[in-house]
């Protein structure tokens, strides 16, 4: 026998001598679960001779768990659980709860035990579902001495084993062939297709409660009724739809109907081509009664003609050319629009498109009018042939002198209403060099009129360069003049500067200042005399007032 086996009977036997002592040998008390274990000469039944607790002896008594472990079921039967101090503590007291969780029961990764908490089940608090009531075979727990209420085996799976049958058996206890643990509805895992009556044309459209009908029974108090889905019948139209025929056509509905639309009849069952007008584009999509009003004799009716059927929309605008308004010339049976008057027949009208004509759709320009007697047509004839019975005067008769003569072609074209051709030399202002490169609108600039519109600015412009460009000498240069008897500054920019170039290239210091540049004077620098000077946000080179005297650069 080995020492430390001598050594624990020898412990055992003296304890038996001095029971008193008992309380200063064993760690603490057990908790009520194990109290039946309480003495020393019960340890070896919880720890073994120089190993402390053992799983095995755990496993002697916890018969339930290891029949789970080793069927490999539930957390205890993972791999970081086989030791069972590692959640379970002894020798704490009577009142000592002996589940031990790291991060709080609430926190308690579930997915360890094989069912990982989704939807719904994911905010629910643990005794939501580990309880009594939920407990399929409570039997074995209780001869095993566990307290169904703090107990977490006992539950299966299944769905019903916590939620009623809604459906009283009538589906598979596979709830989530239909369901999802997010929510009860919608039902998103259901496809009716896959049934025996899969859903076809209107049936896709029809309420589920239509077909389906809520029935009451006294299963569940607190839920008396369900609806019902099995043991309905549906093999015959009739067992659901009312035969408006009173069975004078049989029963075999969709010899002639379809489930797409009771009014859409089946082809095979009447061919309108063996009549005097076989049904073509959009009269094969019509209803029968559009035609055949009910009460009515098939027959008779005349077809010649469309208009026999259908009124004149251009009320009779075409009657005076060769086919007589025949709306075949334009129209066709797959649909009063798009009309076939191809652009190759546009071109022989007095009105041929060009450019950005032939891109604008036919609507914009035959829209519909609705006459004074309310009567709504499609406008075809303009009169007069000129722009402005279609486009506004963007320019607000500024340009009517020249409209008149030229018309608008004489600045625009079909291309594109930005590109202008108009001949500036024409005007009080011809164009030279930098000004012939820059955007109309830098000049003419649109100015908002009431009604939110843009008028560009044509007429009545200075040509002054001063009206558009900043003097940046300050006056320096101003002359006066009378205008309108009154006297007015004004700078000539043109004696120095040209539209070529900014730089003064028409200065000539010789002529046309008070000091002619000689020798020396002729290689210096023109900031060297013409300092700048700040004024306010800007900077200003004087140029004049300036005195001539060498003193005044050179010193006494």
């Amino acid at each position: 026998m080995k020492t430390g086996s001598r050594c624990l009977l020898m412990f055992l036997f003296l304890a038996g001598l001095f029971r008193p002592a008992t309380a200063q040998l064993s760690p603490g008390k057990l908790s009520r679960a194990h109290a039946d274990l309480e003495g020393l000469r019960n340890c070896t039944r919880c720890h073994e001779s120089g190993r402390g607790v053992s799983a095995r002896l755990c496993l002697d008594c916890h018969r339930l768990l290891k029949q789970r472990i080793e069927q490999g079921k539930g957390l205890h039967a993972q791999p970081d659980y086989k030791q069972c101090q590692t959640c379970h503590s002894e020798h704490h007291g009577r009142r000592f709860q002996m589940i031990f969780w790291p991060e709080g029961e609430e926190r308690f990764n579930h997915e360890l035990t094989g069912f990982k908490l989704e939807g719904a089940h994911a905010e629910l608090k643990c005794r939501d579902c580990h309880k009594p009531a939920f407990i399929s075979d409570p039997g074995p727990l209780k001869k095993a001495g566990k307290d169904l209420k703090q107990t977490f085996l006992g539950l299966k799976r299944d769905c019903l084993n916590c939620h009623q049958d809604t459906h009283r058996g009538q589906l598979s206890r596979n709830c989530l062939k239909c369901h999802s643990m997010k929510d009860w509805k919608p039902a998103p895992n259901f496809d009716h297709q896959k049934t025996h009556f899969p859903l076809v044309g209107k049936h896709r459209t029809v309420a589920c409660k239509d077909c389906h009908p809520t029935k009451t029974d006294h299963k569940y108090p607190d839920q008396p009724t369900y609806v019902q889905f099995t043991g309905l019948r549906f093999d015959q139209c009739s067992a659901c739809h009312e035969d408006v025929h009173r069975g004078k056509l049989g029963k075999t509905c969709d010899r002639c109907h379809t489930p797409r639309s009771w009014t859409q009849m089946r082809q095979a069952s009447f061919d309108h081509s063996q009549t005097r007008f076989p049904l073509k584009g959009r009269h094969a999509d019509l209803a029968c009664e559009k035609c055949h009003k009910p009460g009515v004799p098939r027959g008779n009716l005349k077809f010649t003609r469309c208009l026999d059927c259908h009124q004149d929309y251009h009320r009779g605008i075409f009657a005076k050319r060769a086919s007589r308004g025949d709306c075949v010339e334009c129209h066709s049976e797959e649909g009063f629009t798009p009309a076939r008057f191809s652009l190759a027949k546009h071109q022989k009208t007095r009105f041929p498109l060009e450019g950005a004509h032939m891109a604008v759709p036919c609507n914009q320009c035959h829209s519909k009018v609705r006459r004074t007697n309310g009567e709504e047509f499609v406008r075809i004839r303009f009169e007069p042939l000129v722009c402005q019975t279609c486009h506004s005067d963007p320019h607000q008769g500024s340009v009517e002198s020249l409209v008149k003569t030229a018309g608008c072609q004489s600045c625009h074209n079909t291309e594109a209403w930005e590109e202008v051709t108009f001949d500036h030399a024409q005007t009080q202002f011809p164009l030279e060099g930098r000004h012939a490169t820059i955007k109309c609108t830098d000049c003419h600039q649109p100015d908002r009129k009431g009604g939110g519109q843009k008028l560009i600015a044509l007429r009545k412009l200075s040509v002054q360069c001063e009206d558009c460009h900043e003097d940046i000498h300050l006056g320096q240069f101003a002359r006066h003049k009378v205008q309108g008897g009154v006297t007015v500054a004004f700078t000539d920019c043109g004696r120095c500067h040209t539209p070529q170039n900014w730089q003064p290239s028409r200065f000539d210091h010789n002529r046309d200042s008070r000091f002619s540049l000689e020798g020396a004077h002729e290689q210096v620098p023109c900031a060297d005399c013409h300092p700048s000077e700040q004024k306010g946000d800007l900077t200003l080179v004087r140029f004049k007032p300036l005195s001539t005297q060498c003193r005044s650069c050179h010193g006494a």
